[in-house]
C-alpha cells in the first residue's frame, strides 16, 4: 500500500505553479474579485487592487510562515484580503520563502511571506481579521516590525508602499518635508509624523537587559545575525563574564527541518564533548525564552580575527612575531587547537576568521560549533570559500583546508576566490592573490615565500597533501624547502598586449550577453535602478558598449538595450541623478541615438527639487555633469536649442553648488568612511569635476565672446579652483591615513577614496594649465597602488578598476611609462581575482560568486578600464575629461 506524503510535503506543493494557481482559482471563484490583477516578477506574485490609491508610503503588514506552510497561508489569507481594499505581494514559491528565511538576504527579509498594503484607514480591521485566521500558526519573527499579537504571525511597520518590484525609497518624506529611512533593518523604526495604529492593543515590550529569568545581564553586543544575536553578559550570581548566543525560531531551516535552534542545540552537545579543551569555550547554561533558544558559554577573548585584521591590518609574516601578533604564531596556535578538537572526535567544519577569537596576548580560540561534526553527525552549513568544495563525510583534513583559507585572510585581509565552478581554479587564484599581497620579492623574503608554501599545502584539494602540510607546520613551524619557486609559481599574471587584447574581446562578449539577458527579462520584475541606471543597470552597460563601435555584436546589443530602456515602464519612477537616476539613462539614450539610429530621449523638463543633494551620484554635481554631456551630444547632432536648454540646467546646478548651501555627504562617519567628504561620489571632488568644465562648455555653445552665457561670472571656476586646491592639500593626509596598517581599503576607491580624487586632480591640471597638480595626483596613485593588492573587489566603485583608471589617466597626462606599468599590474590583480582562463576571465561582482551587469561593481566597469589600458586612454563614460569630442564616441 502506498504511503501518503506528510502534510506540507506533497509533490508539487509550494511550487510557483501551485501558489499561482491557488491565487488565480480564488480570484476566479464566484465570490472572488476578478477585477484584481495578478502578475509575477522578481521572485514575487503581485496582487493589485485597481481601487487602491497611489501611496508613496504608509502602514503595511507582513505575514510570516515557514516555507512548507506557504500554500496554507495563501489559502487562509486570500479570502480576507479580497474583502478589503489593499494591494499585496506573495513569495512566489516555497523556495523563494526559504531563501528569505535563510537570512542570506539580511535579517529584515526573514519571515516576510506576504506583504499587505492596506488602503488608508483600513489597516486595523484587516490586521484583526488576518490575526484571527492565522492564530496559532508558526513563523519566524519579523525583526523590522512589531507583532500585532503574540499568538499570530502578523506584523506591521511604516514603510514604502511600492508593490511593483522596484527599489523601495531609501528616504521617505513626511508632510512637513521630514526625511526618514525607508529600508527595513534589524529593528523597528517609526517616522515622527505618524502614530502607531495599534498602540492601544499592542503587546508591551519592556526594554530589558536581563535574560534567562534574570540570571544574566546583557552588557553589550558582539554580532548581529538573522539567525540570532550574540551578546556579552554578566552572570549575576557569580559576577563572571559570559557570552549569550540566541537562536531564532524557524530561521535558516534546512531540508530536514533543522533551524537555527537545532544548530544551537547541536552546538551545546559539541561543547559538552569538548569540555576542558584549551582554546574552546565551556558551556554554562541553556534556556528558552518564547520560541527562541539561548546558549551561555565562557568568554574566550575581546575580538575575532576578522575584525582584528580589518582594524589592525594583516599579520606580519616574519618569523620574529613581534608584539604577539605574528602570522606564524597564529598558524601554530590554531593548528594546536584543531589538534585538540580532533582528538575528541569533532571536526569543526566552519573554521573561518569570524570564528577565531583572540585574547589580546597572542592566544586564539575557536567558537561557533553549530555545524560541526560530532561522531560523524552534523547539520548542514558552511561558509563559502572556507569549506572544502564538494566534501563528503567530514574528516579532520577538511579543517586543514579551512585553516589555509583563514591564514590567507590573516596575511591579506582577502577572502578566498569563489567565482569559478572549478575548485582548482579558485585555489590557484586565491594563492595568486596571496602571493601578490605579501610584501617583498624573492629571493630575499623567504618568510613570505614560506607563507605561500604553507597555505598552498593546506588548500590542496587532496586530503593527503593537506595532512602532510599540517604535519610539516606542526613539526617545524615553517617550511624550509622550495620557498622561492613556490611563490613565483603563484604570482598574479603579467599582462602582455596579447593577454590584454584577448581579455578585452572576451569581456566585451560577456557584456553583449548581459545586454541581451536584460532585454529578455520580464519588464515588470526587478528594481528600476538595477535595471536601468548608470550605476548598476542598462545605462552603464550600454554606455560602455557604445565605446566599441567596430564590433557589430556590441552595436546590436547596444541598439536593443537602448530601445528596451526607452520603452521600459519603470523609467518614470527614477530620481534625477546621474549614477542612480534619470540623468544617466538620458545620457545613454542620447549617446546611442545618432550612431545607432535609436529613438532620442524625450525632453526631460522636470524641475530640480529643493532637496537635491550636491553629489555626483544623486545630486547637482552629477545632474550638471550629465547636462553638459547631453549638451555636447545635442551640439554634435545639430540641435543647438536643445544644447542651450541643457546648459541652462547645468548653470542652475552650478548656482546651487556655489551659493553657500551645505555640500557635505549625509552619511554618519564610520570605520569605512575613508575619504567620503573629499571623494568623487559624495564629496568635494565630484562638484570640482563638474565646475571645472562648465565655463568651457558654455563658451563653446555661445561663442568665444561669451555672449548669452548662462553664468557670465567666473564663480564656477573660482569655486572649482578652491575645491581643487583643497583636494591637493588633502592628499598627503589621506595618503598617510591610507597607509596605516588597519586603514579601510576604501581609501583606494573611485567613490570615496584617492582614485577618484586623483582623477579630478589630473583633470584640473589639464583644465587649469597647472601641471603642479599632477604631483598630488601621483601621490594619490601611489597610495592606491599600495592598497590594490588587498582590495578584494574588481569593479569601478570600490575596486581595482577604479584604481586602474587613475593610473591610465596619469600615464596619458604625463607620458610616464611607470604609471602604465602600474596599471598593467592592477589588471593582473583583477585577473587573479577572476575565474576562467586568464584571457577569458569570469569576473566577480558585488556577489563574489557571480558576474554582474552593473557598471559600478561588475563586468562593464572592468571592461572600461581594460579598454582604456589597451588604447592608452580614451573616453570614460559619464566623465567630462578628456574633453575632446571624439573621446565620447560621437
Amino acid at each position: 500500500m502506498a504511503t501518503a506524503a506528510p502534510p506540507g510535503r506533497e509533490p508539487g506543493r509550494g511550487t510557483a505553479e501551485d501558489v499561482r494557481s491557488r491565487i488565480a482559482a480564488r480570484l476566479a471563484a464566484p465570490d472572488g474579485a476578478a477585477h484584481r490583477r495578478l502578475h509575477a516578477g522578481d521572485g514575487w506574485l503581485y496582487l493589485h487592487d485597481p481601487e487602491m490609491p497611489a501611496l508613496a508610503h504608509g502602514w503595511k503588514l507582513h505575514l510570516s510562515a515557514r516555507p512548507e506552510h506557504l500554500p496554507d497561508l495563501v489559502d487562509l489569507v486570500l479570502p480576507v484580503l479580497l474583502r478589503h481594499r489593499c494591494d499585496a505581494k506573495f513569495a512566489a514559491d516555497a523556495a523563494v520563502l526559504g531563501r528569505l528565511n535563510s537570512g542570506l538576504r539580511g535579517a529584515a527579509a526573514v519571515g516576510k511571506a506576504v506583504t499587505v498594503y492596506p488602503a488608508p484607514g483600513g489597516i486595523e480591521a484587516l490586521a484583526a481579521e488576518l490575526a484571527e485566521v492565522l492564530a496559532g500558526r508558526p513563523g519566524p519573527r519579523v525583526v523590522s516590525d512589531r507583532q500585532l499579537r503574540a499568538d499570530a504571525p502578523v506584523y506591521y511597520r511604516y514603510g514604502p508602499f511600492r508593490v511593483t518590484g522596484d527599489d523601495p525609497d531609501l528616504v521617505m518624506t513626511g508632510p512637513a518635508g521630514e526625511a526618514f529611512p525607508g529600508l527595513a533593518d534589524g529593528a523597528y523604526r517609526q517616522p515622527p509624523w505618524t502614530a502607531d495604529p495599534f498602540a492601544a492593543r499592542a503587546a508591551r515590550r519592556e526594554a530589558t537587559t536581563r535574560v534567562g529569568d534574570g540570571r544574566y545581564r546583557i552588557t553589550g553586543g558582539i554580532t548581529r545575525s538573522p539567525n540570532g544575536h550574540v551578546y556579552r553578559a554578566v552572570e549575576l550570581a557569580t559576577g563572571r563574564a559570559v557570552v549569550v548566543k540566541q537562536a531564532r525560531a524557524f530561521v535558516a531551516e534546512d531540508p530536514s527541518g533543522t533551524d537555527a535552534r537545532g544548530r544551537l542545540r547541536h552546538e551545546r552537545r559539541v561543547l559538552d564533548a569538548l569540555d576542558g579543551v584549551p582554546g574552546v569555550p565551556r558551556a554554562v547554561d541553556y534556556f528558552r525564552h518564547g520560541e527562541d533558544e539561548y546558549l551561555v558559554s565562557t568568554v574566550r577573548g575581546p575580538h575575532d580575527l576578522r575584525r582584528d585584521v580589518l582594524t589592525a591590518g594583516p599579520y606580519p609574516v616574519g618569523t620574529g612575531d613581534a608584539g604577539g601578533r605574528g602570522w606564524w604564531a597564529l598558524a601554530r596556535g590554531l593548528l594546536a587547537v584543531l589538534d585538540a578538537v580532533h582528538a575528541r572526535g569533532v571536526v569543526v567544519c566552519d573554521l573561518k576568521p569570524a570564528n577565531v577569537v583572540l585574547d589580546g596576548s597572542g592566544g586564539c580560540s575557536l567558537v561557533d560549533f553549530g555545524v560541526s561534526a560530532l561522531a560523524g553527525e552534523r547539520p548542514e552549513g558552511a561558509t563559502l570559500g572556507y569549506g572544502l568544495p564538494g566534501a563528503g563525510a567530514a574528516r579532520p583534513a577538511d579543517d586543514y583546508y579551512a585553516l589555509g583559507a583563514t591564514l590567507h585572510w590573516a596575511a591579506t585581509g582577502l577572502d578566498p576566490v569563489v567565482i569559478d565552478p572549478d575548485p582548482a581554479v579558485n585555489r590557484e587564484r586565491t594563492l595568486a592573490c596571496l602571493a601578490g599581497a605579501l610584501p617583498g620579492h624573492a629571493p630575499a623574503d623567504t618568510d613570505a615565500d614560506a607563507v605561500v608554501t604553507v597555505v598552498a599545502g593546506l588548500l590542496a584539494l587532496d586530503a593527503g597533501a593537506r595532512t602532510a602540510a599540517a604535519a610539516e607546520l606542526r613539526r617545524s613551524g615553517t617550511v624550509r624547502s622550495g620557498l622561492r619557486s613556490t611563490r613565483r609559481a603563484h604570482r598574479p599574471p603579467t599582462v602582455t598586449g596579447k593577454l590584454l587584447d584577448e581579455a578585452v574581446r572576451h569581456t566585451l562578449d560577456r557584456c553583449v550577453r548581459m545586454a541581451h539577458d536584460l532585454v529578455d527579462a520580464d519588464p515588470r520584475g526587478g528594481r528600476p535602478r538595477t535595471l536601468l541606471s548608470f550605476y548598476d543597470g542598462a545605462a552603464g552597460l550600454g554606455l560602455e558598449l557604445l565605446q566599441h563601435p567596430d564590433r557589430p555584436r556590441a552595436r546590436a546589443a547596444a541598439t536593443a538595450l537602448a530601445r528596451w530602456t526607452a520603452a521600459h515602464p519603470a523609467l518614470g519612477r527614477l530620481g534625477p541623478g546621474l549614477y542612480d537616476g534619470r540623468a544617466g539613462v538620458e545620457l545613454f539614450l542620447a549617446h546611442a541615438a545618432r550612431p545607432l539610429g535609436t529613438e532620442r530621449p524625450s525632453a526631460w523638463g522636470e524641475p530640480l527639487g529643493d532637496d537635491l543633494p550636491a553629489d555626483q551620484i544623486s545630486g547637482a554635481a552629477g545632474v550638471g555633469t550629465a547636462r553638459l554631456l547631453l549638451a555636447r551630444a545635442a551640439r554634435a547632432d545639430g540641435r543647438p536649442e536643445e544644447a542651450e536648454r541643457h546648459l541652462a540646467v547645468a548653470a542652475e546646478c552650478a548656482r546651487r553648488l556655489t551659493d553657500g548651501r551645505p555640500t557635505g555627504p549625509r552619511e554618519t562617519p564610520n570605520p569605512g568612511t575613508a575619504a567620503l567628504v573629499e571623494g568623487f561620489a559624495h564629496g568635494r571632488a565630484g562638484p570640482a569635476h563638474f565646475l571645472l568644465a562648465l565655463p568651457d562648455e558654455s563658451n563653446e555653445s555661445n561663442g568665444s565672446d561669451g555672449s548669452n552665457e548662462p553664468d557670465k561670472s567666473d564663480k564656477p571656476v573660482e569655486a572649482a579652483r578652491r575645491l581643487v586646491d583643497g583636494l591637493a592639500a588633502d592628499v598627503p593626509r589621506l595618503a598617510a591615513a591610507a597607509g596605516a596598517p588597519g586603514a579601510t581599503r576604501r581609501y583606494g576607491s573611485w567613490c570615496r577614496g584617492l582614485a577618484g580624487i586623483g582623477t579630478v586632480l589630473v583633470q584640473a591640471a589639464h583644465r587649469l594649465g597647472d601641471p603642479a597638480l599632477l604631483t598630488p595626483a601621483a601621490e594619490a596613485a601611489q597610495a592606491c597602488r599600495a592598497l590594490a593588492p588587498r582590495m578584494g573587489m574588481t569593479g569601478q566603485c570600490c575596486g581595482l578598476a577604479g584604481v586602474g583608471e587613475l593610473l591610465v589617466d596619469l600615464a596619458a597626462a604625463t607620458g610616464d611609462e611607470r604609471h602604465r606599468r602600474a596599471a598593467e599590474e592592477v589588471a593582473g590583480l583583477i585577473l587573479a581575482r577572476a575565474g576562467g582562463p586568464r584571457g577569458r576571465p569570469l569576473l566577480p561582482g558585488a556577489d563574489p560568486t557571480a558576474e554582474s551587469h552593473a557598471w559600478a561593481t561588475g563586468t562593464p566597469g572592468v571592461l572600461a578600464f581594460l579598454r582604456r589600458l589597451q588604447h592608452g586612454g580614451g573616453p570614460r563614460p559619464g566623465r567630462l575629461f578628456p574633453a575632446r569630442p571624439d573621446d565620447f564616441g560621437f
